[in-house]
């Protein structure tokens, strides 16, 4: 039975390790909050209100992990016997306790004991020490990634608002009189605009950042007004082409109640990566129809799917889901190949209304589909919440 010491006033990392080992070691270990003589492994957390136990110090034979934040990490290593010591950089994370609780179970037969070759325990110790280090460094990067993103995406917005801000006073008449094309025009700008300012808002939720979390706001709306928005603005990439783009988008059995600008989002970015890989003088075919679920409680049963068809170059069959992760990037033999956040928001767009999107191969070119539930059943959802970025990933396969 192996005892564990931890110190922290983090209730969550005790329970953190008490999860990894019940996976490793069931039954052989047991946890205790009260540090003192006799524990085989010494957990402590530089950030909790105690100093670091004497017992720590003082132990022999005993592992020992010290989580410590970036900027005393250096001050600690050198004030610490060397070999002796094992440091995480905090946060904590459960791969860091993983990878350390592993080597843990690992000795578990000989720990507390004298090994039989000291060298080869030395050796094992830095193997673990530089394990835990080039996660700590795997760590602070997807860090700094995340907060180059965020600030990128803030400093997107303030153009957009004031874009957006313009054309309002143009519509408004407040600089002239306007023609009917005019008016036409400005009026399709403010709402790509809007559009665009709901996808930072979007991006800023995917990333987790708490402040930006974006609620999604059921109402009644026109398919058909979506695709055409959608289509306007992915117009000049269709053009530019050469391509023919069909589209037949029949009404809706059933009303539909969904957030008009994250589906037209979600429209937006499957036109245009039907775009990027249709070749020159290709096709690519928007189809909107009604389908049929089985009826529930009385409730109409119906569903809307959207096709949007390309005639590039195929996914391959293992790939079809990959595509919808965060950053996904894909290489068929005909050389179609993207990366990036779009077909990730896409999913985590469709997923708060409580629908479907997937993608199918075909000869040539790729399908993706998505589907919206029918209003009464979106009704009961208003207002909805974009799933965080955590749970959206969780669920791509």
């Amino acid at each position: 039975m192996i005892c564990i010491c931890v110190a922290s006033n983090d209730p969550g990392l005790a329970n953190a390790c008490r999860v990894i080992l019940c996976q490793l070691i069931p039954e052989s270990f047991e946890i205790c909050r009260e540090i003192g003589e006799g524990a085989q492994v010494y957990i402590w957390d530089a950030e909790s209100d105690t100093a670091m136990p004497e017992v720590m110090r003082t132990a022999q034979g005993s592992v020992k992990l010290v989580i410590a934040p970036k900027q005393s990490l250096a001050t600690m290593r050198s004030s610490l016997p060397p070999g002796e010591f094992s440091f995480i950089q905090s946060p904590w994370t459960m791969l860091s306790l993983q990878v350390f609780l592993s080597s843990i179970a690992l000795r578990s037969e000989s720990i507390g004991t004298e090994p039989p070759n000291p060298n080869l325990k030395l050796g094992g110790d830095r193997v673990l020490q530089k394990l835990l280090e080039a996660n700590a460094r795997v760590q602070e990067n997807e860090q700094n990634r995340i907060n180059f993103l965020m600030r990128a995406i803030h400093d997107i917005r303030v153009p957009l608002m004031a874009s957006h801000g313009y054309c309002g006073l143009l519509l408004a008449g407040q600089m002239g009189e306007l023609t009917a094309d005019q008016r036409r025009v400005l009026d399709r700008m403010k709402r790509s605009l809007a559009r665009l300012s709901g996808l930072t808002d979007s991006l800023m939720n995917f990333l987790g950042d708490a402040q930006y979390s974006h609620t999604t706001q059921f109402h009644p709306s026109s398919i058909e007004a979506s695709v055409s928005q959608a289509v306007h603005e992915t117009l000049p990439f269709v053009e530019q082409k050469g391509i023919t783009l069909n589209l037949d988008v029949q009404p809706p059995a059933h009303p539909l109640c969904f957030d008009s600008g994250q589906i037209e989002q979600v429209l937006v970015n499957l036109i245009d990566n039907a775009c990027k890989f249709t070749p020159k003088h290709g096709v690519i075919d928007v189809r909107g129809y009604s389908t049929e679920d089985r009826a529930s409680e009385g409730r109409p049963s119906g569903r809307y799917r959207i096709d949007i068809s390309d005639t590039g170059p195929g996914i391959p069959a293992e790939l079809r889901e990959r595509i919808f992760d965060e950053y996904a990037s894909y290489q068929g033999s005909s050389g179609r190949s993207g990366a990036g956040l779009g077909l990730a928001i896409c999913r985590m767009l469709i997923d708060a209304h409580q629908g479907r999107i997937w993608a199918t191969s075909n000869d040539p070119g790729a399908t993706f589909s998505f589907e919206l539930p029918c209003a009464p059943r979106q009704a009961e959802l208003s207002p909805g919440r974009i799933p965080r970025r955590a749970d959206s990933l969780a669920r791509a396969v």
